[in-house]
């Protein structure tokens, strides 16, 4: 019976893959003809999906497209599908949540490593856009020719800002879906100041210049935030990692323990409700180091 279960999702995880890369190749036709044809590729833009997933991937700086995403979510899917004929549903939910939290915290960690990179970038980038304006271009123009000599990734951010200025987007909005995308403070407040620059007018290059001079002493306090709170830090760390530990301990020393409990229905039970109150627990402690 478990083979024929197998050969089974084996036979869709093919099917659904084929199907998949079907569409793939489609989309990637469709997207060579937006690229001759500008007016296509502005209303692909104004119509793009901003799904959660999509968002998220766009931050960390991972290029997966629709079909890529839809043939990982068959695999894990199909392996869930697996795990629960094999060992029952139990093992499959705890199984679920744990890849959902691994794959939320790496999609985190990273934006978070991507986020401190453009921030510390964006000074010298700035910098250089108020160089070019003193010579008499223009701010798009500026912004063009600074992007070519920006280090990654914010040179991947600002490409995104040129094609968006380059498909019919004018500077403000183009700003404005930068800073919604990313999330980041530094790009809402320049976003904010150009905007208003636009409407009412002012010198933009003293408008740059004090962003350039908050941001610099933004990074500065974020760094002496990280010094004074240091040993809290480290200490959430450690008490969110003591329980697994803990278990990995038991499971080499004992593992029959650990074993006859997930054997038995009580035992599921408190292995469940343990996992979700550390889960719960290192929510809690997230936020309070957040509110520091």
């Amino acid at each position: 019976m478990a083979f024929f279960v197998y050969l089974i999702l084996a036979t869709g995880f093919m099917l659904g893959a084929l199907f998949f890369e079907s569409q793939g190749q489609k989309r990637a036709r469709e997207e060579l003809v937006e690229k001759r044809l500008a007016t296509v590729g502005m209303q692909r833009m104004h119509q793009r999906r901003t799904d959660w997933l999509s968002l998220q991937l766009e931050r960390a700086g991972i290029e997966m497209d629709e079909t890529k995403r839809k043939i990982v979510g068959l695999g894990l899917a199909t392996a869930l599908l697996v795990v629960w004929f094999r060992f029952g549903f139990t093992p499959a939910l705890m199984l679920a949540a744990f890849i959902g939290v691994v794959i939320y915290s790496a999609l985190a960690g990273l934006y978070s490593r991507r986020q401190a990179q453009l921030v510390a970038q964006l000074p010298r980038l700035l910098d250089q856009v108020v160089r070019m304006m003193r010579t008499g271009k223009t701010i798009g123009d500026a912004f063009f020719v600074a992007t070519d000599d920006a280090e990654l990734p914010l040179r991947t951010v600002m490409e995104k800002l040129r094609r968006n200025i380059s498909l019919g987007m004018s500077i403000p909005e183009a700003f404005a879906d930068l800073a919604a995308t990313y999330g980041l403070k530094e790009l809402r407040v320049l976003s904010l100041g150009i905007s208003v620059n636009a409407r009412f007018g002012g010198s933009l290059v003293d408008l740059l210049n004090n962003v350039i001079t908050l941001i610099q002493q933004r990074e500065k306090a974020v760094r002496q935030l990280k010094a004074l709170t240091g040993e809290t830090r480290v200490s959430a760390v450690i008490l969110s990692a003591l329980p697994m530990l803990i278990g990995g301990f038991m499971l080499t020393v004992n593992p029959d323990y650990l074993f006859k409990m997930v054997d038995d229905p009580g035992g599921q039970k408190v292995l469940i409700g343990a996992g979700v109150a550390q889960l719960m627990g290192m929510f809690v402690m997230w936020r309070m180091l957040r509110s520091i």
